[in-house]
């Protein structure tokens, strides 16, 4: 589950929700359950424009668009703005919905390029193999570079500034996909973008909490940024996405972007829940739940990293997010040892298989939520280390001895 906060599984958030959306529907006429139509038709409303200069605001850009998911976003941006002369460079990891959204453009396959994952080095040698086409300043055409603030395999988080800085260089514009950063980062918990913690954190009344990476790092109006994508469905609890840009990129979406025009827009139930999913996570309450969170990501890596000694920077992934993996090599490997997790631990947690991670590459995926507990987290690795022993995993500090007595 992708519900870091808790925001999902609360009672006392469906109770908010609930009661905001009694006071919206005794004041507004009907429709009060199904939009009814696109927001070019009979699917918009006073309420869904006034969210949108909300989210605006929140992310300190200048227009937003809802969007039905983040996989439509994504699909909205890449699939209408590059022209067939353009050129997109991504990350070799983001996700399915950022390349079928390529795909469904009018830019040719032969001039989209990946980068090695979070490699600032190798997105240089790309454009500048780009700039040199043109002979000119800048690279040839428009360009476009593509990632993640926090890559939902890995659980990393992109090196924004040094891709934003190099991409402003080369006159490349960049979107960010923030569907793992949002509720989860922000201005307030820099510090937890590192697991060194070696980044300063800040503490101010005056600055809210939980809106994305690019917040915390003060990226949202970088003058590389063209476009942001930030997903409900993960820590917000909810559902729908929205795109924060310029007037002019908004406008252009709203009558470009297919999956925008041709979609029933979003229920009035949906964006109360949008709503009242921001009022929590950037307020009091949300830095509450972020802490929790974190402090339960350093009591798994630091029970773990105890347990395997010096090979667990070889099946722990470097990751300061709630999203945690241990490597089990091969997919039959990773698949035993994920259903003796369900079924004898009683541990959700489902195995990454090649080919939607690299081969040799596949893994156990951990997330870590406000709703667990350290008691939680203690048999979660006990019966990871138990059951990859049992299972004939490779690692050399658990044959004949049993690591789980130093938990």
């Amino acid at each position: 589950s992708n519900d870091y906060l808790g925001l999902a599984h609360s009672s006392k958030q469906h109770g908010i929700v609930e009661s905001k959306y009694r006071e919206l529907t005794q004041k507004q006429s009907p429709p009060f359950l199904g939009s009814t139509g696109s927001r070019l038709l009979s699917g918009n409303s006073a309420y869904a424009l006034s969210l949108e200069k909300f989210l605006a605001v929140a992310h300190n850009r200048p227009c937003a668009l809802l969007c039905n998911s983040g996989y439509d976003a994504n699909l909205s941006i890449l699939s209408s703005i590059a022209l067939p002369d353009d050129f997109i460079v991504l990350d070799e990891l983001v996700h399915n919905s950022l390349i079928m959204g390529i795909k469904m453009s009018r830019i040719p396959m032969n001039h989209v390029i990946f980068f090695r994952h979070n490699d600032v080095q190798d997105l240089e040698r790309i454009l500048l193999s780009l700039k040199g086409r043109s002979g000119g300043d800048d690279v040839n055409g428009c360009t476009m570079v593509i990632v993640e603030s926090v890559y939902s395999m890995d659980g990393d988080v992109s090196p924004l500034e040094e891709i934003l800085d190099l991409s402003s260089k080369f006159g490349a514009n960049v979107v960010v996909d923030e569907a793992h950063g949002l509720g989860v980062f922000g201005r307030t918990n820099v510090n937890d973008l590192s697991i060194n913690t070696s980044l300063k954190t800040v503490h101010s009344d005056s600055l809210i909490g939980g809106t994305g990476v690019l917040s915390a790092l003060n990226l949202e109006n970088h003058p590389a940024l063209l476009a942001a994508v930030y997903t409900f469905g993960k820590a917000a609890g909810c559902h729908g996405a929205v795109i924060t840009g310029s007037k002019v990129l908004i406008e252009y979406l709203i009558n470009y972007a297919r999956p925008f025009v041709y979609s029933t827009s979003l229920p009035s139930h949906s964006l109360v829940a949008i709503k009242c999913s921001y009022d929590t996570f950037i307020g009091i309450e949300g830095e509450r739940l972020r802490s929790k969170v974190f402090h339960l990501v350093h009591f798994f890596r630091s029970n773990i990293e105890t347990a395997l000694k010096d090979e667990s920077a070889d099946y722990l992934l470097p990751s300061p997010s709630p999203i945690q993996a241990i490597i089990c090599r091969g997919n039959e490997h990773c698949v035993e040892v994920a259903k003796k997790l369900r079924e004898l631990g009683g541990i959700s947690v489902f195995p990454i298989r090649s080919p939607t991670v690299p081969k040799g590459e596949e893994r156990i995926r951990i997330i870590l939520h406000e709703h667990n507990t350290e008691m939680e987290v203690v048999h979660l690795v006990k019966c990871i280390l138990r059951f990859m022993k049992t299972s004939n995993a490779n690692i050399g500090k658990l044959q004949g001895e049993d690591m789980t007595s130093k938990l």
